[in-house]
């Protein structure tokens, strides 16, 4: 499988942090590479249209030990391959404190996503004024204020900005196979690393599930916060994980809304919340019908975060909202319940159908079990684990008011500059 040769960096995991560390890394062409995942290579073309969680080869669930399922990227392109397009900075506030400087951190975000102008490495554009389906349409009337302007958004109506090109997703695999072949990076598809191999005090490889043993000069974890944790657990035992918790609340529409992607505006609180108007069903972007009666979800996410555990045994566990997070859900639910009665909404939502889900989710979001400052340096070097990087979204320091794949690909460009 890997020929017995023993590259300078073994990057594990080929998502949205991964493929862009590993087009970094080899601009040196001095520096030998390689990348593996356990899913398939290439880029996975998939429009805006569509959630394609139902491709087996592309998707993977995660049990929860709270019964709340995670559904994970695989493959080249990861999560950025399957998810909403959805692709924000977090608010200009959230990055104060964390252990790299604010220029560097503007500097790395202007490459992913172009500035203002957007565009950038992950081709970002925000939905335009004629891009809007029907209920994001109805929610920027009945909030009635103009968007927040600029690259970081604020407190306020956000248009959302998506990493895309021509209605299809321009995900982190796209930008791997932008810059071609390099003689010195190597991609292997279809490798499920099982174990880290510890040497001499040093980590020095992994073990894939074949059996074969694949040593390196040094190892970077971008399995994501869930893969990562899977891997790192038997040398640190049990990790916290942060998580954005959602209450859903629903209405049948009085017809099938217009619903081009699955989120082109949100609104952010003061309070630290997310209001997120889904352009339709779910099952309107997905393949399998997973709601009843075509009802169209708004949800509530609060960006505070819950604090779960990662345990030693492979247990996940995303936590629940503690009395203010509920508190702050609540708050949300009934403005969103306030707004769906407004005048905005009368010809989208049926007289009475206006419900809210029993159940809490969770936004897939995990993130923070090995923050950067704290457990990894800037260069994501694990503390007390030579030979071993982490670079995804168990680094994050601490809360977004956004969504994290725009930052893990800011992290992954702005650590890779370091490297």
């Amino acid at each position: 499988m890997t020929d017995g040769l023993r590259p300078d960096v073994l990057i594990v995991g080929a998502g949205s942090a991964g493929c862009v560390l590993a087009e970094r890394l080899t601009r040196d062409d001095s520096r030998t590479v390689l990348l593996i995942d356990r899913g398939p290579s290439g880029p996975f073309e998939t429009e805006l249209t569509r959630l394609p969680i139902a491709a087996s080869s592309r998707a993977v669930v995660v049990p929860e030990r709270r019964g709340r399922p995670v559904v994970r990227g695989s493959g080249f392109g990861g999560s950025s391959a399957i998810n909403g397009g959805y692709f924000l900075r977090g608010h200009r506030t959230d990055y104060r404190g964390w252990p790299w400087p604010q220029q560097e951190i503007d500097a790395a975000f202007d490459e992913v996503d172009g500035g203002s102008a957007g565009s950038g490495s992950m081709h970002v554009s925000a939905f335009g004024d004629d891009e809007l389906g029907d209920v994001a349409r109805a929610v920027e009337t009945w909030h009635g204020s103009s968007l927040v302007a600029g690259p970081y958004p604020g407190p306020g109506l956000v248009r959302v900005r998506g990493n895309r090109e021509r209605g299809r997703r321009w995900t982190t695999a796209h930008l791997l196979a932008a810059v071609g072949d390099r003689p010195n990076l190597r991609r292997l598809s279809s490798v499920q690393a099982e174990s880290l191999v510890v040497s001499g005090g040093r980590v020095t490889g992994v073990v894939a599930s074949s059996g074969e043993r694949i040593d390196a000069g040094e190892v970077v974890l971008c399995a994501g916060t869930l893969g990562t944790a899977r891997l790192v657990a038997p040398l640190l035992g049990d990790l916290p994980v942060y998580e954005h918790p959602e209450r859903i609340v629903r209405f049948t529409p009085r017809r099938p809304p217009s619903a081009p992607a699955l989120l082109q505006t949100v609104v952010h609180t003061a309070e630290g919340l997310e209001v997120r108007p889904y352009g339709a069903d779910f099952a309107a972007f997905t393949a399998d019908p997973i709601s009843n009666d075509g009802a169209v979800p708004i949800g509530v996410a609060d960006m505070m975060g819950t604090t779960g555990l990662l345990g030693a045994d492979g247990t996940v566990d995303l936590g629940a909202p503690d009395e203010d997070s509920a508190a702050r859900l609540a708050t949300g639910v009934e403005m969103v319940v306030d707004m769906l009665a407004s005048h905005a909404f009368a010809d989208l939502v049926a007289p009475g159908s206006v419900r809210v889900d029993p159940v809490i989710g969770m936004s897939q979001h995990a993130w923070g079990s090995l923050p950067a400052g704290h457990a990894v340096d800037t260069t994501g070097s694990v503390d007390g684990v030579p030979g071993l990087r982490v670079v995804d979204a168990s680094i994050l320091p601490g809360p977004l008011h956004s969504g994290p794949h725009e930052t893990v690909v800011m992290l992954a460009t702005l650590i890779g500059e370091r490297m």
